[in-house]
C-alpha cells in the first residue's frame, strides 16, 4: 500500500484533475511556501516564524501528470483555515487514482505488483528466459544463441577479452581472413582498359594517315 499522507494534507480528483490541500499557518504568505511539480513528483516546503524551512511533503505521485498546466494558490477556507490548494492535471484522464503517492518502499512495490509481475516488467518472464549453462545468466529465450555467440561471459576463456560494444562489429570481420585480399573496384579499372585501348587505337590511326600522306608525296 502506499505510504500514509500527514495529517494536514488531503487529496480529491476528478476525472482531469488532481486537488492537494495543505494546511498552512494562518500568517503563511506566498513566500513562505515553495511548491516543486515534476511530471512524476510534488514537493512542499513552508517557512516558520523563524525563517527555517521544512518539507511537508513529497514523494513520487502515483501516475504522471503534466507539468506545465500544474498550479497553486493560497486559499481562506470556511471556518477561517488558510490553505495551500494544488491543482494537478492528469495527463491520462481516463485513469483514476487509488492513492496520490507511490509506494516509497521496495517491500511495498512488491507487495503491490508481486515478485512475478516486478520480473516481468524487467523483461525476464520465466516464461520466456533460459539460464546459461556456461555462465548462469538469465537470458531472453529469443536472444540465446546470440548470447551464446557473442556476448556470453564464458567466452573470455576461449578468446581473447573483448570490449563491451566488440559484438556490434561483428559484420566487419572477414569471413575467410586467410588469403583474403583488398577489394577491386572492377568497373573502375575496365574503364580505364577501354580508355588506353581508345587512345591505343587513336595513335595507330594517326601514324596510319601519315603514312599514306608520305607515300603520296613520294
Amino acid at each position: 500500500m502506499a505510504d500514509a499522507l500527514p495529517s494536514n494534507v488531503s487529496w480529491t480528483q476528478d476525472d482531469d484533475s488532481v486537488e492537494v490541500t495543505v494546511r498552512v499557518p494562518d500568517a503563511a504568505a506566498r513566500a513562505d511556501v515553495r511548491v516543486k511539480t515534476q511530471a512524476d513528483s510534488l514537493t512542499v516546503a513552508l517557512r516558520d516564524g523563524a525563517g527555517a524551512w521544512s518539507t511537508t511533503v513529497t514523494g513520487l505521485l502515483r501516475h504522471d501528470v503534466e507539468r506545465e498546466s500544474c498550479c497553486w494558490a493560497l486559499e481562506k477556507r470556511r471556518g477561517g483555515d488558510k490553505a495551500l490548494v494544488i491543482q494537478l492535471e492528469k495527463r491520462d484522464a481516463s485513469r483514476s487514482w487509488d492513492a496520490l503517492f507511490r509506494a516509497s518502499g521496495a517491500g511495498s512495490i512488491l507487495e503491490e505488483l508481486g515478485r512475478d509481475q516486478v520480473i516481468v516488467d524487467a523483461g525476464a518472464s520465466t516464461a520466456e528466459s533460459v539460464v546459461c549453462g556456461r555462465c548462469g545468466a538469465l537470458v531472453k529465450a529469443s536472444r540465446m544463441e546470440a548470447h551464446a555467440t557473442l556476448w556470453c561471459d564464458a567466452l573470455a576463456s576461449d578468446e581473447a577479452p573483448k570490449g563491451p560494444a566488440d559484438h556490434l562489429y561483428w559484420a566487419r570481420t572477414p569471413t575467410n581472413p586467410v588469403g583474403s585480399v583488398a577489394p577491386r573496384r572492377l568497373e573502375a579499372d575496365a574503364a580505364m582498359d577501354a580508355l588506353c585501348w581508345r587512345v591505343e587505337q587513336a595513335t595507330t590511326d594517326v601514324e596510319a594517315d601519315l603514312a599514306a600522306a608520305e607515300a603520296a608525296q613520294a
